[in-house]
């Protein structure tokens, strides 16, 4: 079978188990059987590209991470200036929370099904790694120019993406009915205003001692 057949096999097994467990998050597990019968392969073909169920929920996670990380990259290219890539990051990133499509498809990562697969959490940090890296270029690039003066990239990168996904896990568990735009407007100017403000020198060492 050439290239292209294997990854096909390999995409029609991905995009069952993210359907299946999208739709089955609250209803317990999703076996190999019904995968493979959603996917239309048998078990050797499975067994081709995944060692495991738990290696093909890593796959996935992964999978599902890159076409976020390709949204987040189009929000920022779109942008004029640095604080717009951040308020354009933000936005989406917080997007996924209060889309019906992509908020069903974030009920599936957060399922024992998914969290409690083995390697997921290490798997789930570099992926949020990646998401990071449009934002601190974005940070680094309003640093450069002056437009934000108080920016430290990796730091800041960091932490908006920690409030970002606090708001998505609240939202995801019930825990946050708020309209979206109130909830974008509030950590927008949180993190800008902050970031914009006048450069922050700090007091020479023993002043104040």
């Amino acid at each position: 079978m050439s290239d292209d057949g294997h990854q096909s096999e390999r995409d029609a097994i991905l995009r069952a188990a993210y359907r299946l467990i999208s739709h089955g998050s609250s209803t317990g597990t999703t076996s190999i059987e019904n995968i493979l019968r959603a996917a239309g392969v048998n078990r050797r073909i499975f067994y081709r590209h995944f060692a495991s169920k738990d290696d093909l929920i890593i796959a996935m996670q992964e999978w599902a991470g890159e076409l976020i990380l390709a949204d987040l990259r189009k929000a920022v290219a779109a942008a004029d200036t640095p604080a717009a890539a951040i308020t354009a990051w933000i936005e989406d990133y917080l997007s996924i929370g209060w889309q019906e499509a992509r908020f069903r498809d974030a009920l599936a990562f957060m399922s024992t099904e998914v969290t409690g697969a083995p390697g997921i959490a290490a798997a789930l940090e570099a992926t949020y790694a990646r998401h990071r890296e449009p934002l601190a270029a974005a940070l680094a690039a309003g640093l450069a120019d002056g437009s934000l003066p108080n920016a430290r990239p990796e730091l800041d990168s960091f932490a908006i993406h920690a409030v970002a996904v606090r708001h998505l896990e609240a939202r995801i568990r019930g825990r946050l009915d708020t309209d979206f735009d109130e909830v974008r407007n509030q950590v927008v100017a949180l993190i800008l205003t902050g970031l914009s403000a006048p450069a922050v020198q700090p007091p020479p060492i023993g002043v104040g001692h």
